[in-house]
């Protein structure tokens, strides 16, 4: 097994104790726990602000797609 870099983040005790014990019902390290952690955090961020700019952008997007739809399989017919 490789070793990783690691490094020493202070957290609360009763976070410690949380995340000890989630990574163990996960059967895994509390390094790889906070590594999820922090990876389902991003996407969630990620997933978030791909909702708002829906929310924002919607209609248009939707419009957009309609003509892309419409458009036949083998390309523009107005000689491009």
């Amino acid at each position: 097994m490789a070793v990783v870099e690691t490094t020493t983040i202070r957290v609360r005790r009763r976070t410690q104790k949380r995340l000890a014990h989630e990574a163990k019902e996960a059967g895994m390290s509390v390094v790889e726990m906070v590594d999820a952690t922090v990876d389902l955090w991003e996407e969630q961020r990620l997933l978030d602000s791909m909702d708002e700019s829906y929310r924002k952008y919607g209609d248009e997007i939707h419009e957009e797609m309609k003509g892309w739809l419409e458009m036949p399989l083998d390309g523009p017919t107005d000689g491009r």
